[in-house]
């Protein structure tokens, strides 16, 4: 695939989320040998005095930075004596070239922001790699597959392991439906008896949905928000989402679990549907929590409060995607639901957390007659150990 194509594909998308973020004028650049040439370049702003690489490569402090391989800002002057910061970013392409993006704007861009540029370069040269060589036969679309199941495999390979959290009987399960996706799992210590676990899960597939996953994840990951209570943190991401991702969020759902591991208490907020179980030991029942009177709030994407449960031995969570509830049989309406999901739970209840997120996979597969998933399927089973 050409690189106009694949900047065409990957930022044609995002003209509404750069007008969100700032982004007065940006231009894509694929460099291959000693050939520089302009792929994709977008003025959102009708008089904003833009500088084009045409421009900029007449300015040699410009062009000095520009012959590195880091991501750089300049403070420039338009032609209209108006300050323009003007940002580049730069990412390989292994064996090939490289790509070069330009923003510039009138503000100066926070760390969100600086991510979600770099994310965007890495997109490009992601794409580029996959569609190297591309030609209309099995051989590249085999490649093109493998590359793109590498990206997938990348995208799992950040979720978490839980393995250094001795009072949780933590574990996890991820069935992606598509190649690229912005569902994700997250979690840290805010301090040494408290952690924190998000969930995040994107509908939409695709690299625009990859490029939201990303923002949020960023978002958390921000020092000041991961010291917040679950509802400040989701009233922050939500704050933040408008003003980088234009239209509908209603397909993006995000639960986040703040656990304290000394005393058991969960504390829970959900942005959208909060798609988990409660399992008591001492009730030796399941609790839908998305069934009560808190739990129906949440699709409220405007209620930002928090739901605490205290875990006691053998009591446990289990965070599950739409995905799973939605999976069916090809050609059938029967959707697999909440009933079969708990009736799978309480059978390996008594099991750990990796035989219980393996067992209700398992009875996934088995009611679908293991057909291709038409959504992510994540599970996380969070069982209190002491």
């Amino acid at each position: 695939m050409k690189p106009g194509k694949i900047a065409e594909i990957i930022l044609a998308p995002f003209e509404k989320s750069a007008i969100n973020s700032g982004i007065m004028y940006l231009e894509a650049l694929y460099r291959e040998g000693d050939s520089i040439k302009t792929v994709f370049k977008k003025n959102y702003e009708k008089d904003f005095p833009y500088l084009s690489y045409e421009v900029l490569e007449k300015n040699s402090q410009y062009m000095e930075k520009a012959s590195g391989i880091k991501n750089f800002s300049l403070d420039l002057t338009s032609k209209y004596e108006k300050k323009i910061i003007c940002e580049t970013y730069i990412h390989p392409v292994e064996n090939h070239g490289r790509w070069m993006l330009i923003i510039q704007r009138t503000e100066s861009s926070d760390e969100l922001r600086k991510t979600i540029a770099e994310y965007l370069t890495e997109a490009l040269s992601q794409m580029s790699i996959a569609t190297a060589d591309d030609a209309p036969n099995a051989k590249s679309a085999e490649k093109y597959k493998n590359e793109l199941l590498n990206i997938r495999d990348l995208q799992a390979k950040l979720f978490p392991k839980f393995d250094d959290i001795e009072e949780m009987d933590i574990r996890s399960a991820y069935l992606p439906a598509e190649f690229m996706s912005g569902t994700f799992i997250d979690g840290f210590f805010v301090d040494k008896s408290t952690y924190t676990l998000a969930a995040c899960d994107v509908s939409d597939y695709g690299p625009a949905s990859s490029f939201v996953g990303a923002a949020i994840r960023t978002i958390l990951r921000t020092e000041n928000v991961q010291k917040m209570i679950p509802s400040a943190m989701i009233e922050k991401v939500d704050a933040r989402l408008k003003s980088i991702v234009s239209g509908n969020t209603l397909n993006i759902y995000l639960t986040i679990y703040q656990i304290n591991l000394k005393t058991g208490k969960a504390t829970i907020s959900s942005y959208g549907n909060i798609t988990t179980l409660f399992y008591t030991k001492k009730r030796n029942g399941i609790i839908d929590l998305a069934a009560t009177d808190t739990g129906r709030l949440f699709n409220n994407r405007g209620f930002f409060r928090d739901l605490s449960i205290s875990l006691e031995p053998g009591d446990a969570l289990l965070y599950y995607t739409r995905g799973l509830t939605l999976a069916r049989k090809e050609h059938s309406d029967i959707e697999f639901g909440i009933e079969r999901l708990k009736n799978a739970y309480r059978e390996n209840i008594d099991s750990g957390s990796l035989d219980i997120v393996h067992s209700i996979i398992e009875s996934v597969y088995e009611f679908t007659d293991y057909s291709q998933m038409e959504e992510d399927i994540i599970l996380v089973s969070m069982k209190r150990s002491v």
